[in-house]
């Protein structure tokens, strides 16, 4: 059943991007001006089924790839969060496709976008030339 306490007021697509020849698991997040110190309520990841290309115009993720990462939030006062990539998608990749679920709440936290990052657990290769693409909502 949805959650309707929660109310969109403000939201930003978020690329983080995979650097050519990256051999890294661990990819941060790029410094977000428009979101820092905002009360961070929702954020979902963008699959390639959802959008194929990401704004600046690199191919997006796809699911299958999601499966082998995790996403660590940090916040304000040094608690974070790790949760796997994929449960931040709010469409349904199955059988039944275009099947879409609640946004992936947050509780008003304001995320540190500088120490937070994606880690790709599985064979590195398999993120390349491929960007991750988020919507992050928020109140100002």
């Amino acid at each position: 059943m949805p959650n309707t306490s929660f109310i969109i007021k403000n939201a930003e697509y978020v690329e983080v991007v995979i650097p050519t020849g990256n051999t890294k698991t661990q990819i941060y997040f790029p410094d977000l001006p428009n979101l820092r110190n905002r009360p961070i309520f929702g954020i979902e990841c963008i699959t390639s089924t959802m959008q194929g290309t990401t704004q600046s115009g690199a191919t997006n993720q796809a699911y299958a790839q999601l499966v082998d990462a995790l996403i660590t939030l940090y916040f304000d006062g040094g608690e974070f969060i790790v949760t796997p990539l994929m449960t931040l998608v709010r469409a349904n990749h199955g059988a039944a496709q275009n099947i879409y679920y609640d946004i992936p709440h947050l509780a008003g936290q304001n995320v540190v976008w500088t120490k937070s990052y994606i880690t790709m657990t599985g064979t590195i290769a398999n993120f390349a030339s491929k960007n991750f693409l988020f919507n992050v909502y928020y109140t100002r």
